[in-house]
């Protein structure tokens, strides 16, 4: 089972009608670290209108929340789920502080400038895709060993580390996907004279 999530934290701000906007994606992995970036960011802006926020954890799980921090009831808080949603995110929290700026938006006009600030966040944060996979340690001699590494390396493999001794372990993690496949291929390359060792899965991305 894999997961997207931002690769970094990130703050954009837009304007719409003096409206400011400014919107925080942050990266977390539970309810104590959402807690502590809302905080920050209540604190940051303690003067603000509104800080509204949305966030998703857990893999297995998700938890999901959002809130409208006094703006009309579902033109914000959920439009700003709803950007993390398209984006298929996890273990993230989007917080758009807002700062009135004199003229009424309306409900569709918050809905747009708060669906405009979280998408903004998210694009500068960029998005990073987790993919389940096996590390395995495969030894062979020194003969096969530039065209296994390049075998490896044009398949979605990650080469970990490479240990020379009288022949060559290649520590990898590849997708549990591909793992067969990049087997098979090793194989068939060095006519069977290779040994593989299966070291369990993990998340990654790679």
């Amino acid at each position: 089972m894999g997961y997207k999530t931002i690769k970094q934290n990130a703050r954009t701000e837009i304007v719409e009608k003096r409206s400011r906007f400014i919107a925080s994606a942050f990266r977390v992995e539970n309810q104590h670290e959402v807690d502590y970036f809302l905080n920050e960011v209540r604190k940051e802006f303690y003067d603000a209108t509104h800080n509204v926020y949305a966030y998703t954890y857990g893999i297995e799980y998700p938890i999901q929340k959002c809130s409208d921090d006094g703006e009309p009831q579902g033109t914000a808080g959920l439009p700003v789920m709803e950007v993390i949603r398209k984006n298929g995110l996890s273990n993230v929290l989007v917080v758009v502080t807002r700062y009135f700026g004199g003229i009424l938006l309306g409900a569709s006009g918050l809905v747009r400038a708060y669906t405009q600030a979280a998408a903004a966040s998210i694009e500068k944060a960029g998005i990073l895709e987790y993919h389940e996979c096996e590390k395995i340690i495969v030894t062979l001699d020194y003969p096969n060993f530039e065209k296994i590494r390049w075998l490896i390396e044009k398949t979605n493999a990650k080469i970990l580390g490479i240990e020379y001794s009288q022949v060559v372990d290649i520590i990898v993690l590849v997708r549990v996907e591909d793992v067969e496949s990049l087997i098979k291929n090793i194989s068939d390359v060095t006519a069977g004279n290779f040994l593989v060792e299966r070291k369990g899965l993990f998340l990654e991305a790679i």
